[in-house]
Parts: C-alpha cells; sequence; structure tokens
C-alpha cells in the first residue's frame, strides 16, 4: 500500500547507538559503534512515530500515531 514506511528501531543494549532500519532489510548482527551482539530491534508500525531520549540511566522511548 502507498504512504506505508516498513520501518523498525534498533537499539544497542550496551552503547545505547541507535538507528531507524528499514524493514526486511538485513539488519545489524553486531553494534556499529560497540561491536557487541546487543542490538534489539522494534517493529514500529506504519504512520506511528518514536522519539527517543537520553536519560542519566539509560534511554526512554516513546511511540505515538503521526498526526496527518
Amino acid at each position: 500500500m502507498s504512504g506505508e514506511e516498513h520501518r523498525d528501531l534498533g537499539i544497542c543494549g550496551i552503547c545505547l547507538w541507535s538507528a531507524s532500519l528499514l524493514r526486511g532489510s538485513k539488519g545489524f548482527t553486531k553494534c556499529p559503534m560497540c561491536g557487541k551482539e546487543t542490538v534489539e530491534v522494534i517493529p514500529v508500525n506504519d504512520h506511528e512515530t518514536y522519539t527517543l531520549r537520553m536519560k542519566e540511566k539509560g534511554i526512554e522511548v516513546e511511540f505515538d500515531v503521526e498526526r496527518r
């Protein structure tokens, strides 16, 4: 369907590196920053947005529906 984004969010559990990933792409087996095999992939629904906030002890991810 036209307009679908097909993307996921990848986050490293060690260094908190993150990136938007095209769904279905090869992705990452290792984090490109720290080299550890700790990248978690979080599915993001079409027309859903997310905001990353760095916190003292980690990262906060907030999901919301994209407003058109």
